[in-house]
């Protein structure tokens, strides 16, 4: 009886986290263009997390990924980062995350910057949103 319930609550973490993921794949925006420089946009909600516990794996995650968070408001759900732009002579590529409570859940908004002449590949944008949005259920 015990597994049974152990596999149970398993299957149903996992469909938290696919859910969440499959969000952030298909809300995923991408505008701009090489030249004018890009924006990436996505957005998921996350169930039965709240606003705090998401905000703050969230911000843990932020860091360990190695961005440079400039600031932050915990009230707000926001935190702004930026990373260094390889031979981007002094460029920063800015990672701006809103975390809002939505009924539950907590909805979690991502986007990234690059300027005109920077390239980031897109699939590496998406799996790092992902990760990052799926951090606020781990």
């Amino acid at each position: 009886m015990k597994k049974s319930k152990a596999i149970l609550l398993l299957s149903f973490c996992v469909s938290f986290n696919t859910l969440a993921a499959e969000q952030c794949e298909t809300n995923f925006t991408k505008e701009g263009s090489f030249f004018k420089g890009k924006t990436f946009k996505t957005w998921a909600e996350v169930e039965g997390v709240s606003t705090a516990e998401a905000y703050k794996k969230i911000y843990q995650q932020i860091a360990k990924d190695g961005w440079k968070i400039s600031s932050s408001d915990k009230d707000l759900g926001i935190i702004s980062a930026g990373q260094d732009v390889s031979y981007g002579n002094g460029k920063t590529a800015p990672l701006n995350v809103v975390v809002e409570e939505s009924g539950s859940n907590s909805k979690i908004s991502i986007s990234y910057s690059i300027s005109g002449g920077v390239s980031s590949p897109e699939k590496a944008v998406i799996e790092s949103f992902c990760k990052t949005i799926g951090a606020a259920k781990s």
